[in-house]
């Protein structure tokens, strides 16, 4: 990441220049874990931001690695939860005679997925 990109980025959040060195090498980290599209993976930008995100929290003293875990582990429980449901739903609309293709269509899911969650 280029000095203007990291200004770009920090936006009005101040560091010291020990902070910053660290966040850069932070950074540095950060990219060799999310390379993307030049090295042949799929571009996971959005991925990288988070993790930048997350790095900067825990510089700053904004969070912690304990709250950040606890954050992450929240989140797959509302995700567990939100499938439960989905799945519900889909065995519902499923009953309702409604074709598994058309199911896909309006979930986003891709065929075998609806088919997953109908047990087949």
């Amino acid at each position: 990441m280029q000095p203007y990109e990291l200004d770009a980025w920090l936006g009005d959040t101040e560091l010291t220049r020990d902070q910053r060195e660290d966040f850069e090498r932070s950074i540095d980290m950060i990219a060799a874990r999310y390379p993307g599209r030049d090295h042949g993976q799929h571009p996971d930008e959005e991925m990288m931001g988070e993790a930048m995100s997350g790095a900067i929290r825990v510089l700053l003293g904004d969070d912690t690695l304990e709250g950040l875990a606890q954050e992450w582990s929240r989140a797959r429980v509302a995700e567990r939860e939100a499938m439960g449901r989905l799945t519900g739903a889909v065995i519902a609309t499923a009953d309702a005679r409604v074709a598994e293709t058309v199911i896909a269509e309006r979930t986003g899911l891709n065929r075998r997925s609806v088919r997953l969650a109908l047990g087949k």
